[in-house]
């Protein structure tokens, strides 16, 4: 509709100040939700729980300037956030991770799985319409986190490099096609799978 009103209609003046509006808004959208996971990331994992209020601060941000379904999207990221707690409590638990915190997941974890799972609906949105993405880069780039993780000393394996990768890569694979099957059945947003 979009299309037919601003493109194909001689008579609108406007039709390249609306585009290059949605376009400058979805990118804005886009980079601000990046930014915004990367500064949560680094400062959660580098000073930990210290940084969890400026971290709650940018996801309240998040919800007032760039949440659109407020509501559901508050539920997709509590579902997601309760999904990953349940596994990393696991993972630690069976000894593939080794917090210097104790006995459970640190709280500063906690909140990286809110601002993780703020991603699904604005940056990593691009991967709605394919599992093979989802899976793919489930399983590549979330154990490269952990492992920058470790590499600062915020969380140690209990399994070697190369076993402790390959247990993850499988784990945030699947992960990562549920959490956006959960996001399709939670938002409704119909996927078309490629």
């Amino acid at each position: 509709m979009i299309f037919h009103t601003y493109i194909l209609n001689p008579n609108c003046f406007n039709c390249v100040l609306v585009i290059k509006t949605l376009l400058f808004t979805v990118n804005i959208v886009f980079i601000i939700n990046v930014i915004g996971f990367d500064i949560a990331w680094f400062g959660l994992v580098y000073w930990g729980d210290i940084f969890i209020p400026i971290a709650l601060i940018m996801l309240a941000l998040h919800f007032y300037f760039v949440s659109k379904d407020k509501a559901k999207e508050f539920y997709l990221i509590c579902t997601v956030t309760a999904i990953g707690i349940m596994v990393d409590s696991i993972l630690q638990y069976l000894g593939v991770f080794v917090f210097p915190e104790g006995q459970m997941i640190p709280f500063w974890l906690i909140t990286l799985w809110f601002c993780f799972a703020s991603t699904l609906c604005h940056s990593l949105r691009f991967l709605q319409n394919s599992k093979l993405s989802q899976g793919l880069v489930g399983a590549l780039l979330a154990p490269v986190s952990y492992i920058a993780g470790n590499e600062m000393n915020a969380v140690s394996f209990g399994l070697t490099l190369t076993t402790t990768f390959v247990i993850l890569s499988i784990i945030w694979g699947v992960l990562m096609i549920l959490f956006f099957s959960l996001k399709s059945y939670l938002i409704h947003e119909e996927l078309r799978y490629v």
